[in-house]
């Protein structure tokens, strides 16, 4: 017997684990497919170029097997910022409807996966709870493996204009890996806000996948924001397909984890087709943070815009790897791609590699990145008026993380990344002051 199967690596406790699960003979038989196939290609390594900059040692000392049901407290969402809408939990990658909203918005329909795992489902969903077509099919994979719950969304053209749709990824130890599939009618709008949670300093592995698809002419506006504890790993995979003249709007923020990554990848399918992209990577004190992109642009006359800064102190460590790829046919295409990244301490470590694959004429494709210390000449300016150092480097700082804040449309949430940036700067209130 190989050691493999011996569970002496983490695949051979991940294939012990994938035993214990309910689900019947269907369920065992797509986790032991998935199972097989992340047998034969392994976890990710720093060998791969896709993850040169993400430090997966971690997963080898991680119980990779789903957590049990536990109890957890009441006021768990107590941090989150107010939510108007519609919200889903999961707790460890279980759907949980006593703290979901037990009325829907108009339009809106959600469907538990749990109930359908064990029964043989039309191609299209099943092959959405496979590898799929993300960036790296790994960590697919290995979610598909241990998959025990998801949520499928589905918005109706008819729907409320514009709804909320709150998913809360709560983990409280062990592993959680939900199936997020979201689909938007022709002409459909909504605004989907992800939140990724671990309380306290639980020790967890959450593997989240989603695919998304947008019909004709639909627009989804669709946040991320990772809160996870000083012992989390998160490693969170998206894959959104759009089609002609729809929009897809992608606002992270990476505000907390002990590794959190972000592997998210657009297909700009058809005429017209847009996306905006951007993220702000908060790497403080020992947390890696890592978003890796690619945008595909398939179709004619499709745009793309990418906005990531990161901002590095402590120890901390980040990284933006995307890449553009302009796929033969797609004339006019115009892709546009800005990395910043800012260091606090000398200790800090942020890396940038935009890249252009371009197989098309009559395209226009741009990108910059840069990485360095604050302004001095900016520095200079605010000591010139009386400031405190520490107070003008704060105020600097924040203005930095600004060009993604602002980008944000929803108040509260505006406010409450605010909150999150200010609270690792000195003199917060009198920088709010400035702000007011």
């Amino acid at each position: 017997m190989s050691a493999v199967a011996e569970g002496t690596t983490p695949l051979g406790r991940l294939a012990e684990a994938a035993a214990t699960l309910a689900g019947g003979e269907v369920a065992h038989a797509r986790r032991r497919a998935a199972l097989d196939r992340l047998l034969a290609l392994g976890l990710p390594g720093p060998r791969d170029d896709a993850w040169k900059y993400s430090n997966l040692r971690l997963l080898g000392r991680r119980d990779l097997a789903p957590a049990t049901a536990r109890p957890v407290a009441a006021d768990a969402l107590a941090m989150l910022p107010a939510r108007d809408g519609t919200t889903v939990v999961f707790l460890d990658g279980r759907f949980q409807p006593s703290m979901s909203t037990a009325v829907l918005a108009r339009g809106l329909s959600v469907t538990p996966l749990a109930a359908v795992l064990a029964a043989k489902l039309p191609p299209a969903l099943e092959a959405r709870l496979g590898a799929g077509d993300g960036i790296d099919e790994r960590i697919r994979l290995l979610n598909a493996a241990l998959l025990v719950d998801g949520a499928h969304l589905s918005v109706a053209p008819d729907g409320a204009p514009d709804q909320q749709i709150h998913v809360v990824h709560l983990a409280t130890g062990g592993g959680a890996y939900p199936r997020l599939a979201v689909t938007l009618a022709p002409g459909a709008s909504a605004r989907l806000i992800e939140y990724h949670l671990t309380p306290g300093d639980a020790e967890t592995l959450a593997a989240p996948v989603a695919d998304i698809e947008l019909g004709v002419g639909a627009r989804l506006e669709h946040y991320a924001i990772t809160l996870a504890g000083a012992h989390a790993i998160e490693l969170q995979d998206v894959s959104v397909r759009v089609a002609a003249d729809a929009t897809y709007r992608h606002r992270h923020l990476g505000l907390g984890g002990q590794l959190a990554r972000l592997d998210l990848r657009v297909r700009l399918e058809g005429e017209g087709a847009s996306t905006q992209l951007s993220g702000l990577l908060l790497a403080e004190q020992s947390r890696q943070i890592d978003v890796r992109t690619v945008v595909e642009h398939v179709a004619p006359r499709t745009t793309s815009d990418q906005v990531y800064r990161g901002v590095g102190k402590d120890r901390g460590r980040g990284s933006y790897d995307g890449k553009v790829v302009v796929h033969k046919g797609a004339m006019k295409a115009d892709s546009r791609q800005s990395s910043k990244n800012l260091l606090l301490s000398p200790g800090a470590s942020l890396d940038s590699r935009p890249q252009l694959e371009i197989n098309a004429d009559d395209v226009k494709c741009s990108h910059g990145a840069t990485t360095g210390a604050l302004d001095e000449q900016m520095l200079f300016y605010l000591l010139a008026r009386g400031l405190d150092r520490d107070i003008a480097r704060a105020l600097l700082t924040f203005a930095f993380a600004e060009d993604v804040i602002a980008k944000i449309t929803l108040p509260a949430l505006r406010r409450f990344a605010e909150e999150r940036v200010l609270g690792s700067l000195p003199a917060a209130p009198l920088i709010r002051e400035f702000i007011a």
